[in-house]
């Protein structure tokens, strides 16, 4: 199946919809969850060294998810594409 198929799953079939996510809301391929939510918070936060070890990026990325602001899908071990689910 693959991306494209579990997109097409995801948007109940419609090709449009599943077209216009890969085009637009596509953030990318990570290993994790958490590693995409590592990435954003380094690109947009200036992070103190010291505090670095305490930030908990797994909980962040299930927030993020849970919360609903993005969808992933995982199409293999390491391998989670993640989606603005806006």
């Amino acid at each position: 199946d693959g991306i494209a198929g579990e997109l097409l799953s995801h948007y109940d079939g419609d090709l449009d919809e599943a077209k216009k996510a890969i085009e637009d809301s596509y953030y990318g391929c990570y290993s994790s969850l958490a590693d995409y939510a590592q990435e954003l918070t380094e690109q947009t936060t200036q992070i103190p060294e010291h505090l670095k070890i305490y930030i908990d990026y797994e909980r962040m990325a299930q927030d993020m998810e849970m919360g609903g602001d993005i969808f992933t899908i995982e199409t293999a071990h390491d391998e989670v594409h993640v989606f603005c689910n806006h």
